[in-house]
């Protein structure tokens, strides 16, 4: 609660998402801010929550009514139990042992922005919280209940429709191995940096595997559609909330939050996470690995180096938001670098195009299908964000960090290492480095993700 003590006040999006829930709290189920971007289940939820505090008679000791305090609190319950979410998932799809499951569980749960954001009353624990009981209880087979948990993690976040569609393809996937005879197919090649192989024959065996899968998949559709009906039903709903919603995602400031092509997003989300994983990725293992992939693909790296500065030249957008609030971090790297340079956004591409790479490293021994599904999910969680903000790289990098190989101790702990340092840092500079501007001289500013 140390930060409740030094912000007792909502702060930025707080002002918005509290005192739409104090008007649940009230029982004013009938009032909207159209400030407000997402759907209203961290509202309900806390009402839900407020009620049961009220039953048990532990309300007013603890929190007072619709309080910032007990919204806030609502997080921390997520957060507590995030760590036995991941347990379960890295120890169904990695077969982990207890020790190196939970060991690994905490480092994801304890990942900057979800703990900066736990302790603020924002949607994004929340709708992480929910997206991940889907993801766990679908790997489970539990198809039903994963897709109620999709169901309410869309209250949270819209975006998590991607989560439904990347459960939907994990179990077309699943489906082709449980029913398929012929053992070379589940095995499709990847690109590993030991093998001494031509590009064309790679590319060629790929398109031909592709072919033989999806030719493969219209056999298994009666089962794929069984197990996916709920989740398909998810869908549908959403489709028919968009249209609703004059064909947009957001609910509130649609003018601000349009849907652009912005494929800049991934190499910024590139090294974003390739710096929050560098535990896992800076070994000389994988800088061999780096050296002989462009040693002996020279034209595969050119390629890419060339796909990210078009990228760069035609598709980066710059947010009316990005350049006028000086409280996010990411203010201050677009303004003293990437505006302050011009050619800065292009001297930095070969280490948008390392970290991707390297990255690949970390996921280059699964199937194609699951490289391609992950990688799909990935590029649609993020290239449709017109604005850069940190938090929005949430999900994505869990479910890129949730794929990795991480069975090593000593690199978990680097990790954990890394984490805390960072989240002392800037909860330390959010709680006591403020400041005010001058237009509102009377309101303490803060420096936040």
């Amino acid at each position: 609660m140390y930060i409740h003590q030094q912000v007792p006040e909502p702060y930025m999006d707080e002002y918005f998402h509290f005192h739409q829930a104090a008007n649940y709290c009230s029982g004013n189920y009938r009032h909207w801010d159209p400030s407000i971007t997402t759907p209203p289940g961290l509202y309900f939820l806390t009402h839900i929550l407020e009620i049961t505090l009220d039953n048990l008679q532990i309300l007013h000791q603890s929190f007072g009514q619709c309080s910032l305090g007990l919204a806030r609190f609502t997080n921390v319950i997520f957060i507590l139990i995030l760590p036995f979410i991941f347990v379960k998932y890295l120890q169904k799809l990695k077969e982990m042992d207890q020790q190196t499951s939970i060991l690994s569980s905490i480092c994801i749960t304890c990942h900057p922005l979800i703990y900066f954001f736990t302790f603020l009353y924002y949607t994004d624990v929340g709708s992480l919280f929910f997206a991940m009981l889907s993801l766990t209880t679908h790997v489970y087979h539990y198809h039903f209940s994963s897709a109620l948990f999709s169901l309410v993690a869309l209250t949270f976040r819209q975006t998590n429709i991607i989560v439904v569609a990347y459960e939907i393809g994990l179990t077309i996937i699943e489906e082709f191995r449980l029913h398929s005879k012929q053992s070379h197919i589940l095995h499709v090649y990847t690109l590993r940096s030991s093998d001494k192989i031509e590009m064309k024959e790679y590319f060629l065996v790929l398109w031909k595997y592709a072919r033989m899968e999806i030719k493969f998949i219209f056999h298994l559709l009666p089962s794929i559609a069984r197990k996916c009906q709920y989740h398909v039903c998810v869908i549908l709903l959403f489709i028919f909330y968009f249209i609703k919603n004059n064909y947009s995602v957001t609910l509130g400031h649609q003018e601000h939050h349009q849907m652009v092509l912005h494929l800049a997003q991934m190499h910024y989300y590139a090294i974003y996470t390739a710096f929050f994983v560098s535990a896992h990725l800076v070994t000389v293992t994988n800088f061999c690995r780096l050296w002989r992939f462009i040693r002996t693909h020279p034209l595969v790296f050119l390629v890419l180096l060339v796909l990210i500065n078009l990228s760069i030249k035609y598709f980066t957008y710059e947010h009316l938001f990005l350049l006028s609030d000086n409280r996010h971090y990411t203010f201050y790297i677009w303004s003293r670098l990437f505006k302050r340079y011009s050619q800065f956004r292009y001297i930095i591409t070969p280490v948008y195009a390392v970290s991707i790479v390297l990255l690949y490293f970390q996921i280059y021994d699964r199937s194609l299908l699951n490289i391609l599904l992950l990688l799909i999910s990935i590029i649609l969680l993020t290239i449709f964000q017109k604005l850069l903000e940190f938090r929005y790289f949430i999900l994505p990098f869990i479910l890129l960090r949730l794929a990795i190989n991480d069975k090593k101790s000593s690199k978990l702990y680097f990790e954990l290492c890394q984490a805390i340092v960072f989240n002392v840092l800037t909860i330390y500079i959010f709680c006591h480095r403020t400041f005010v501007w001058s237009t509102h001289p009377n309101e303490i500013q803060r420096f936040m993700y």
